[in-house]
Parts: C-alpha cells; structure tokens; sequence
C-alpha cells in the first residue's frame, strides 16, 4: 500500500467514524509550513489517529511528541504510524495535556494545538514555554464553524462555552506583546500562527 492509499484510508475512517482530522486546507498549510521550517521537533497536542502527525513527519525529517487523551486513538495512531514506517520518529504520551505538558523537556520548532477546544487558554501557558525562539505555534479550528467570529449562529447550546474559550485564547494571543501572530479566519476552520517577536 502506498503512502497516499495509508492516508486515504485513514481520512476515510476518520470520516466513518466521525473523528476530527485536520481539514483538506488545514493539510496543505501543514505540508507547507513543514517544508518551509524544516522543524527537527516537533509537538502535537491532540493526536487522535495519527493523521496530521503522519502529514508533518512525511513532510519533514523532524521527530513529533504526541498527547493525545484517547487510549483507543493512541492504539489506532500507533498502527497508523507502523503503516506508514513512521514509528521510530514518534513519541506518543497518553493523558490529560493539562498535566502531561508541564512535565515536557525541551523545546519544539513546531507547536500544533489541535486538542480539546474548550481548554486552549489553559493550554496556551503550557505550550508557549515549549516552543524555540524561532519556531511556529499553530493552533487549529480558531474559529469552530464561524461562530467565534459570528459568522454562523451557536447551534448548540454546549458550543457556547467553547465559543466563549476559543476567543478568550484568540484575545490572549492577540494581547501577548511578545507574539507575533495572524490568524487566518476562513483557511479550513479557522488557523492562528504565532511566533516569537524578535
């Protein structure tokens, strides 16, 4: 089986089973950035099966550290992973980020945050600290559907709250003076990147 068949097939099952993987835009942009940074670490808050992990290492010569909260997900990412000849780049961490995070070593030249978006602002102060001068921090699904925009209306009433989260962690990065950040409102659901001011 080829590398694009693995991954069709992982995109596929996603879809069957209704899991969240990164949006056909939100691919390219990873696929793009890993070329253009040429990362050597990498960090991934919110792995689920593997998927946009697998994209970032076929795209670069970096290792990634995943946390991911699934045990299920992490059985299905590791398979994903053997599939792919991608094992040896991976270090997957199981538990909650909140407390696996702060027990991290190091520093990473791309941050990915694509977890529980209810969280990110409590996640956001774990994660800067773990990213290099000179590295990117991207996080995903900013603006869940065009409701933390308003573009579209909270269809649900437990969207709310991480409506209102996701843009508390948007003023937060906007308001960091030692960030430099954009956000790219319509690029798949919603991408914030931020670097280091220098």
């Amino acid at each position: 089986m080829t590398t694009n068949q693995i991954l069709s097939e992982m995109e596929n099952y996603a879809k069957e089973k209704r899991i969240c993987i990164v949006l056909p835009e939100t691919r390219q942009f990873l696929k793009d950035l890993c070329k253009s940074v040429n990362p050597k670490t990498i960090l991934e808050v919110g792995t689920a099966i593997g998927y946009s992990a697998s994209l970032m290492l076929l795209n670069s010569n970096a290792t990634i550290t995943c946390c991911e909260a699934s045990a299920p997900n992490i059985v299905l990412a590791k398979q994903n992973f053997e599939k792919l000849g991608l094992t040896n780049r991976v270090n997957i961490v199981y538990g909650d980020c909140l407390k696996t995070l702060p027990t991290f070593e190091g520093q990473f030249d791309i941050v990915f945050l694509d977890g529980p978006k209810g969280l990110y602002p409590d996640i956001l102060p774990l994660l800067l600290p773990k990213l290099k001068k000179g590295g990117v921090f991207v996080a995903d699904n900013v603006s869940f559907r065009g409701m933390v925009n308003g573009k579209s209306k909270i269809t649900e009433p437990r969207f709310e709250k991480t409506t209102k989260a996701l843009q508390l962690f948007l003023k937060n990065l906007k308001e960091n003076k030692n960030l430099e950040t954009q956000i790219f409102e319509d690029l798949g659901d919603g991408i914030a990147v931020s670097k280091w001011r220098k």
